[in-house]
């Protein structure tokens, strides 16, 4: 029995930040951190020859797995509903145990301790596997307070703008006290290392955890169109806004690819140390390091950066994230090997849709 919960049933991270930083050519190797799979299967649309998605959650693999078998068996209909897709006022027609009908179709394509998990489960996959995890059952809860607080015709207003401009005058006026206080109440260490784990706020050095993302929201609400920005839409409204608006991997053009790519890719237990085992050096050329750095100190930091440089080809190139710490400081030695992309991290992160992150990094190796 898979003791592990799924923190992450989403991975809340700009894919394309991934694609442009990493710039996956075909026919390359690709190591992606798993958290909820979504970043490893946009990757999966750039035709990598290979893609190793990682994590030490059973259950975020298990999330993978259910992602991947649902590509190889299904067609795209069926494909978004297994997984439970959510819109916002378009509920599915179908009644919710279709979804264990096709998991027991496409269960064959998945390992044992997968369909342990999901066996054991089954009521996440008919109440939406997609907003299954402990972060997505917690934005919930946010999103049920604030309606509560607003009503639904106030909180909607940001949504119904005619364009950026119209929507940046909205929340200009839009009463923000109550939403304030909620934040204060509700995003502070103690409550959100309940919902992540306390060792994810292991580095961060400051408490005003609501006035950081209080900043961060209004980033969001004012660099991008709400309707659009599928973060926006599935924090506030818990579904995408249209079918457009929707993280690449699940867009119905996409699909066809993605059915295609599906064999290059390898879900594994273990962290890039047990890879570099595995596979040997020099034997992948980007690395999608999400925000594994978070809770590290810099010695920690610094000795798997030597791991990511070992197993990285000549011209590899890597990127990572940083939610609420500082950034960690390189040693001499990685310096040495690592070359920073300054303006193309900083342009990059201004388009960051996701807008809670606190900065985004790309290197390449010398």
């Amino acid at each position: 029995m898979i003791k592990t919960a799924v923190v992450y049933s989403n991975v809340w991270e700009d894919p394309e930040l991934n694609r442009v930083s990493l710039q996956v050519k075909p026919g390359q190797n690709v190591l992606s951190i798993t958290s909820g799979g979504c970043n490893s299967l946009c990757l999966l649309l750039e035709d990598p020859k290979k893609l190793i998605s990682i994590d030490l959650n059973t259950a975020q693999l298990a999330m993978l797995e259910l992602k991947r078998a649902a590509i190889i068996e299904l067609e795209y209909e069926d494909f978004i509903e297994v997984l439970g897709t959510p819109f916002f006022r378009k509920l599915s027609t179908r009644p919710a145990h279709y979804r264990i009908d096709l998991y027991n179709k496409i269960k064959k394509h998945m390992p044992g301790y997968a369909v342990d998990f999901w066996d054991q489960n089954q009521q996440l996959l008919k109440d939406g596997a997609m907003m299954c995890g402990k972060v997505e059952k917690f934005f919930a809860i946010y999103r049920t307070i604030l309606k509560w607080l607003y009503g639904e015709k106030e909180i909607l207003k940001l949504f119904e703008a005619r364009d950026l401009a119209e929507q940046k005058e909205i929340y200009k006026n839009f009463r923000k006290k109550k939403w304030n206080g909620l934040h204060r109440i509700l995003l502070n260490r103690t409550i959100l290392s309940l919902v992540k784990g306390a060792h994810s706020f292991a580095m961060v050095d400051f408490e005003d955890f609501a006035g950081n993302l209080n900043r961060k929201r209004t980033l969001g609400m004012t660099r991008f169109f709400n309707p659009d920005n599928y973060f926006m839409c599935l924090l506030m409204l818990g579904g995408h806004y249209h079918e457009k608006g929707m993280s690449p991997y699940l867009l119905r053009e996409n699909f066809p690819k993605l059915k295609k790519n599906i064999g290059a890719l390898e879900i594994y237990k273990g962290t890039i140390g047990d890879v570099l085992k595995k596979e040997g050096p020099g034997t992948y050329d980007r690395l999608n390091l999400s925000n594994i750095f978070e809770w590290m100190t810099n010695e920690v930091f610094n000795s798997i950066i030597r791991e990511c440089i070992e197993l990285s080809r000549p011209g590899a190139r890597m990127a990572w994230r940083y939610t609420f710490a500082r950034p960690r400081e390189l040693d001499a030695e990685n310096l040495s090997r690592l070359e920073y992309e300054p303006e193309l991290s900083d342009r990059l992160f201004k388009q960051d849709r996701a807008f809670i992150y606190e900065s985004f990094h790309v290197y390449h190796l010398k």
